[in-house]
């Protein structure tokens, strides 16, 4: 499957960014809702036990003194017992217990099948005595532990036990869950869920308000990927008006957008001209190696009826196409390794007013044969660069060449050759007055493969003079500039570094 097809394929229904922040809130809100619930059970709980305790704090100790459950010093028992019996039917919401020294539990007013525990803990008993007020243990639990009160008995002075008052007893219980049951339960969940509803739905809107910009530009990615990265999405998607991290993503898709179309057309039209290219090097190819060919069948078939003039100008012909396949040969190898970052520049220092003078040289025979004039504007002083001299002359040589293949009989071609920016940079100048170079193929001319149509050239290539020339230069770390006027003629422009001596 194809990384178009996975985009274009719609996201399952919990799926998309929206539902997991969605499912995520609801999470959140559940989660705040059992917790406040709990933390209010739980504070409320602790406010009950705390105000009813504080409110009976001297319960154990008024009913030893109204029921006369110490008499003379002395645990009054038939008293102690009758106000168990009193209040487990008059007034079943505390419970009356009778604890030893220990804590053990010698007798109580609850319902014997109810008491579980033989013994309470002192701990809170102890901090009840220091104004602490704790939870003690529910004699009729393992776990629960409730508000009570308690006193010395017979006294404090001489106690042989605790009176031990528990508060809000079994039949209070009831009455309160049923009380909770029907009021605080009840209209606390009301309350909480009208309250999550509402943070919901608002919490929905805020996400949805959200999550529309990035799907919003999901789309345009997508919709880019369908087009072949060729066609920029619709403005309406790519959301750009808000300075926040979604906004400098659109910024960002922006951008990449636009480089990815700049590319893409780059890419098509380099595909363009390596087809071109294709065709133009099959021609030159194909001519050479035909003409080469019919003319060394004339040589095998008539050699030994041809006269000796002729076999010489056969063979020169065939020699000429022979240096013209090698030339285009080479070329197309040179190429490759700057593409592959193979040819590094060896700098050395040298005479350019010599090293100009010998490339001249080379083509003033041709300028002779072709009635062109070839003029070199240079001081006869040495001038020192530091250049790699081998790569230089590349760069001259198709410059001339360039040169004599668009100029005709009667124009000139001149190198001057001058010194910049305070005799630091050499600055050479090659110019004809040739057919020169329309406007719209001035920006292309550096192209490799590239071939302006021109009426007047002469001879034919593979467009990749000037492309090695402009490689040669930027490995020097330098430009090469172009001017040119159609039908009046064309200057290119370099510089070198000039020798400085330490």
């Amino acid at each position: 499957m194809s990384v178009s097809d996975r985009q274009s394929e719609k996201l399952p229904v919990f799926g998309s960014l929206y539902a997991k922040l969605a499912s995520i809130l609801v999470l959140i809100l559940l989660t705040m809702g059992l917790v406040y619930g709990f933390v209010t059970f739980s504070v409320t709980h602790n406010y009950l036990q705390e105000i009813t305790q504080k409110f009976n704090h001297d319960l154990a100790k008024n009913l030893v003194g109204e029921r006369d459950i110490v008499v003379n010093g002395k645990i009054n028992t038939q008293a102690l017992k009758q106000t168990f019996h009193d209040y487990m039917t008059v007034n079943p919401n505390i419970e009356i217990y009778l604890l030893d020294l220990q804590g053990k539990i010698l007798s109580y007013s609850a319902d014997p099948g109810k008491v579980q525990r033989e013994s309470v803990s002192l701990e809170p008993v102890k901090a009840f005595f220091q104004g602490k007020l704790l939870p003690g243990d529910d004699p009729r639990s393992f776990t629960i532990q409730k508000a009570f009160s308690v006193t010395y008995v017979p006294t404090k002075s001489n106690p042989e036990g605790y009176l031990y008052v528990v508060l809000r007893g079994e039949e209070f219980d009831r009455v309160n869950q049923a009380l909770r049951d029907n009021y605080f339960i009840q209209y606390s969940l009301l309350s909480l869920l009208i309250s999550l509803s509402i943070g919901l739905l608002l919490g929905l809107f805020l996400f949805y308000a959200i999550t529309r910009r990035v799907r919003n530009l999901s789309i345009a990615m997508s919709d880019f990927t369908k087009n072949g990265f060729s066609t920029y999405p619709e403005s309406r998607l790519v959301d750009k008006k808000y300075k926040d991290e979604i906004g400098q993503l659109a910024i960002n898709f922006e951008v990449m957008a636009e480089h990815t179309i700049t590319q893409m057309r780059k890419l098509e039209q380099q595909d363009k001209l390596r087809r071109d290219l294709v065709a133009n090097v099959s021609h030159d190819l194909r001519t050479p190696l035909a003409s080469m060919l019919g003319y060394l069948e004339i040589l095998m078939i008539k050699g030994d009826v041809l006269d000796g003039n002729d076999r010489k100008k056969y063979l020169k012909i065939v020699s000429q196409h022979g240096k013209r396949l090698n030339q285009l040969i080479d070329d197309l190898f040179e190429l490759a390794k700057f593409d592959a970052q193979e040819i590094t520049p060896e700098l050395e220092v040298f005479n350019f007013s010599e090293f100009i003078y010998d490339v001249v040289q080379k083509f003033q025979n041709r300028a002779e044969q072709t009635d062109i004039k070839l003029l070199l504007h240079c001081s006869q002083e040495a001038v020192l660069v530091n250049a790699d001299i081998s790569l230089i002359e590349r760069v001259l040589d198709n410059l001339l060449g360039n040169a004599f293949n668009h100029t005709i009989a009667g124009d000139s071609i001149n190198i001057i050759v001058t010194q910049l920016n305070k005799d630091k940079e050499l600055q050479i100048q090659v110019q004809d007055n040739g057919c020169g170079i329309s406007e719209r193929d001035l920006p292309k001319i550096f192209d490799r493969f590239y071939q302006a149509k021109n009426k007047h050239r002469k001879g034919t290539h593979a467009g990749l003079g000037l492309a090695i020339v402009q490689q040669i230069v930027a490995l020097h770390k330098r430009q090469i500039e172009v001017k040119s006027q159609l039908g009046e003629g064309t200057q290119f422009t370099f510089t070198l570094a000039l020798h400085s001596p330490a």
